[in-house]
């Protein structure tokens, strides 16, 4: 029988995790010949040749048996006449001639599988306590990568030359560290030196004994500096307050927010939290993020790991390093919360990690480059409804670069949406795919702008593309917005758009969920800041209308925001603001009499803001419909928090001490009206506060949290029902930082969603800030890009 050829077009995550061995060892076993090959940004092309027989069942089981981490977005078959005549099948040279109309797949980072955990614990001598120990189905990915195609040239690994056997693993092909491209041992690779601040290096004859002293000083209470696979953390025991407290002290004064912390394993996070399923998949998947999960009710960690909240964040093993240091402690978690002071970036130079991080005793550093910075993703699961919803709090490590996809295609242009300011995140686009970068920070820094122009440069490099169109902020006062003139000039784009803020929220949904441009939707926008068409600070928004021309329908009640930043410092300011709707100034000053500590000058600084309230001397952009404010006010009348040490710590810390106050229904009938006015329907968050004052002598500040929460939804979804009933709406967008409060948005869903209407929120993308550039994308798309 004679035999065929064809070629095969794969695009799709197909470069680095191991498809080509699989292809190699697929044709191998069926006797076909040909080869398989990177195309640098347009995936794999395949060339078989053998009987028509063996060629259907080799493309049967190409789609059935890949590996588990690939994902086809296209496989393109073209059947070829016979021209050469292959005498075997390989892997041949990486190309970079083949082009796309949009961004391929790379992989992230990905945890270290078992069975390279298993080797680091077995009697090989390679292998044994090698923290670097990777295969094809594990290891680095993304942070290591130079250029494509995904080659060891390409990478970081190209500085550390195999040896022998290392050499003869890559090329077996029955070898799982076949075309590995990460594959080292301890004769070739990378590797851990221990310093002492005091005393420089210290010496041991092999890694088990220096992980073995790590792990005890760890729980002596010292502080060991580790540089892992994106960027550096500082680790510490969870149950010694004074190392805690010392470590607040070092990382800038962090009076209170909150450190992620690593566990063992299941069992032992079973013994301080509470896990549902989707949360415990969520910990041991191959990404491995930070989940927030609820403390249990014998909680034992100490309180100073996430001080004032209920719940806590927390990880799995995800590194070969992280690994040996559990196995050799008694305790089942340790701290490992990010070296870097807040709004900095991550510490990746060995010099830098010392100068910048002398505080601590020890430092624990590898000799293997991080050519991309990476933070750990972090994740909240909320239930809405009847159903679990991901909130992305951070997008990073674990995701970092796979793409979203979007329903319009801007065909070969590439758009650059920036974000905004806080918990930035630029994303590109070309054809119908988005590709985020890793977690950038907030860009207020010198440093943290250099960063975010690296990490763009980085993508472009990696895809060969040159921006065509730049979307960013609104806001005249951003960082990036006011560079936005040397950002054009830096990447050689005339074309530029501004966004608003809530709007871009609102897009990101519409793109993730693949809304129609010209379909009429409801939009609600939810957050701390952003700035609004009229020049004052949104933040409490309804919007209705296809999502290149939303109509601003309904919105908080707007009230003063006292000194600016300093009411988001110290939100008794927002609350005195509040209080002056509905009450007289001797009557605000006898509510808020056990309140006036939390502000710096106390009783004087109360009466200088209440004289200013009675003039109105407030310009438009100190007036405000912030939700944030609102519930930072909240949390202030109650007690709960009094002033901000981490962006949205007031409201934050109302939700988790509500949830004690949780009932059936709401039994205290709170209510928060709402009016027509000329602007729409306004939702008047003020009249809460006299029913607080009249309850809170015999009801529980937690059953008030919770009521004020479920208040707010409600009132919330009164006004977008009436709506969606007037304009025949079936679909209600939210977006925002509030998102990610499981009682209001948990609140809007019950009483918004019915058989017609569906409420639909980011859960692929952060709500929060981290996700604006997602919609400022899609805004500019349809804005002169999009052929949907």
């Amino acid at each position: 029988m004679s035999e065929q050829s064809c070629e095969i077009s794969v695009a799709g995550i197909v470069q680095g995790i191991g498809y080509r061995p699989f292809v190699f060892n697929l044709a191998a076993d069926l006797g076909i010949k040909g080869y398989v090959m990177n195309l640098g940004d347009a995936g794999v092309k395949i060339a078989a040749q053998g009987q028509k027989e063996i060629l259907l069942k080799f493309i049967e089981l190409l789609k059935e048996a890949k590996p588990k981490l690939s994902i086809y977005e296209s496989f393109q078959i073209e059947w070829k006449e016979l021209i050469t005549n292959f005498t075997r099948f390989e892997i041949a040279k990486s190309s970079s001639s083949g082009k796309s109309t949009g961004f391929s797949y790379l992989p992230p980072d990905i945890t270290i599988c078992e069975k390279c955990v298993e080797e680091m614990e077995s009697d090989d001598q390679r292998r044994k306590d090698y923290p670097f120990n990777s295969c094809v189905d594990c290891g680095p990915r993304y942070t290591v990568i130079e250029k494509l195609p995904y080659d060891r040239p390409n990478t970081v690994m190209e500085e550390f030359t195999f040896c022998h056997s290392c050499q003869q693993d890559y090329e077996n092909s029955k070898d799982r560290r076949f075309h590995a491209q990460t594959t080292c041992c301890t004769e070739c690779g990378p590797k851990y030196t221990l310093y002492s601040i005091s005393k420089g290096i210290i010496s041991f004859s092999n890694n088990g004994e220096m992980i073995k002293f790590v792990s005890q000083e760890i729980e002596k209470g010292k502080l060991v500096a580790i540089k892992g696979i994106g960027g550096t953390h500082l680790a510490c025991s969870t149950t010694n307050d004074d190392t805690l407290l010392r470590l607040r002290e070092a990382k800038g004064k962090r009076k209170f927010k909150p450190f992620a912390i690593m566990a063992k394993n299941i069992q032992a996070i079973d013994k301080f939290a509470d896990m549902n399923s989707e949360e415990e998949k969520l910990l041991t998947s191959f990404r491995k993020p930070i989940v927030l999960l609820k403390k249990k009710i014998d909680y034992y960690l100490s309180d100073w790991v996430s001080p004032g909240l209920h719940n806590v964040g927390v990880m799995l093993p995800y590194a070969g390093i992280h690994f040996m240091i559990l196995r050799e402690m008694k305790e089942p978690t340790i701290v490992m919360t990010s070296a870097n002071p807040s709004n900095y970036p991550m510490f990746i130079d060995n010099d830098e990690i010392m100068e910048k991080l002398a505080y601590v005793d020890y430092f624990l550093l590898h000799d293997r480059r991080i050519y991309q910075r990476n933070d750990d993703s972090v994740i909240r699961i909320n239930k809405l409804g009847e159903h679990f919803s991901n909130k992305f709090i951070r997008r990073s490590r674990g995701w970092v670069p796979e793409p979203l996809i979007s329903h319009i295609d801007v065909k070969n242009n590439t758009l650059l949406g920036i974000g905004a300011e806080m918990h930035l995140i630029p994303s590109l686009m070309k054809g119908t795919r988005i590709i985020p970068t890793q977690h950038i920070g907030t860009v207020t820094l010198l440093e943290t702008y250099e960063y975010m122009i690296e990490a763009i440069e980085h993508l472009l490099k990696l895809y060969n593309s040159k921006i065509d169109a730049i979307a960013y902020d609104m806001h005249p006062q951003y960082l990036t917005s006011t560079s936005i003139d040397e950002i054009l000039h830096h990447f050689d784009v005339e074309k530029h758009n501004a966004f608003q803020h809530h709007e871009a929220h609102i897009a990101s949904v519409a793109l993730e969920k693949k809304i129609q441009p010209e379909e009429e939707i409801i939009g609600i926008a939810l957050d701390g800041t952003g700035y609004g068409r009229d020049g004052s600070i949104w933040g409490g928004e309804i919007f209705c209308g296809p999502i290149t021309d939303l109509e601003r329908v309904g919105q908080l009640e707007q009230f003063n925001l006292p000194g600016g930043d300093l009411a988001t410092k110290y939100p008794l300011r927002s609350l005195l603001s509040l209080l002056s709707l509905n009450f007289k100034r001797d009557e605000i000053v006898d509510i808020t009499a056990d309140l006036v500590n939390t502000l710096p000058r106390g009783k004087e600084e109360v009466e200088f803001v209440l004289t200013q309230l009675e003039k109105n001397v407030f310009p438009i952009g100190f007036k405000t419909t912030s939700t944030g404010r609102f519930l930072d006010a909240v949390s202030t009348f109650l007690g709960i928090c009094g002033e901000q040490t981490y962006e949205g710590e007031p409201a934050i810390r109302l939700e988790g001490y509500s949830l004690g106050g949780k009932t059936s229904g709401d039994p205290l009938g709170l209510e928060i009206p709402f009016k027509e006015t000329k602007n729409g329907h306004e939702i008047q968050i003020s009249q809460i506060f006299p029913q607080l004052i009249d309850l809170s002598k015999n009801i529980s500040k937690e059953k008030l949290a919770y009521s004020t929460q479920q208040a707010l939804g409600k009132a919330i979804s009164d006004v977008v029902s009436s709506i969606a009933d007037q304009r025949n709406i079936s679909k209600i967008l939210v977006s925002g930082g509030v998102c990610l409060n499981g009682i209001i948005i948990d609140e809007i869903v019950k009483s918004v969603e019915t058989e017609k209407r569906k409420l639909l929120t980011n859960e692929n993308i952060s709500p929060g800030d981290g996700g604006v550039s997602v919609g400022q994308l899609y805004l500019l798309a349809l804005s002169s890009y999009s052929n949907s």
